[in-house]
């Protein structure tokens, strides 16, 4: 099977110097595709605030990110129209499907899109991190055929503040 909404989650790492050498960047890219900045400023954001190493995954991603609560971005600085935006983040840790009445169910990727099909969320799956905008799973591309089935940890729904 093969998931219908699906985007390739490298798209937002076109043009960087960064991204060439990464590896285990899965966080810096559900951030960047998030939060509508560039893989660059991501990758800022992940190694000051998650204290990621380069090369190496974010331990605790959930705990940092819940930590912060809001999330700043201090957009083209050195250019005539800098842009600053704020984001509040609201975390969900083990989110249960509430289709299932008989006992506790976890949701999958695919049954999370399903049940929000509006907004923007960054999800933490097994060792792993994506965004999901619109019911739009934005991913690695090799999870386009069995990424739907992977059990959503935890969740942050992104809003604008």
């Amino acid at each position: 099977m093969k998931l219908a909404n699906f985007k390739n989650g490298y798209d937002v790492t076109v043009g960087s110097a960064y991204a060439k050498n990464e590896k285990n960047d899965c966080a810096v890219r559900a951030i960047a595709n998030a939060f509508n900045i560039t893989y660059d400023n991501a990758h800022m954001f992940a190694a000051t605030k998650l204290e990621r190493k380069v090369r190496k995954g974010v331990k605790s991603m959930f705990t940092k990110l819940d930590l912060l609560g809001e999330v700043t971005f201090d957009l083209f600085s050195n250019t005539l129209f800098p842009e600053t935006r704020t984001y509040k983040l609201d975390g969900k840790l083990k989110p249960l499907n509430p289709s299932y009445t008989h006992k506790p169910v976890k949701f999958t990727v695919k049954t999370f899109c399903a049940k929000f099909n509006k907004g923007t969320f960054i999800l933490l799956v097994n060792k792993h991190a994506l965004c999901v905008k619109d019911g739009i799973v934005i991913d690695n591309p090799n999870y386009k055929f069995t990424g739907y089935r992977r059990v959503v940890e935890s969740s942050f729904k992104i809003s604008a503040k």
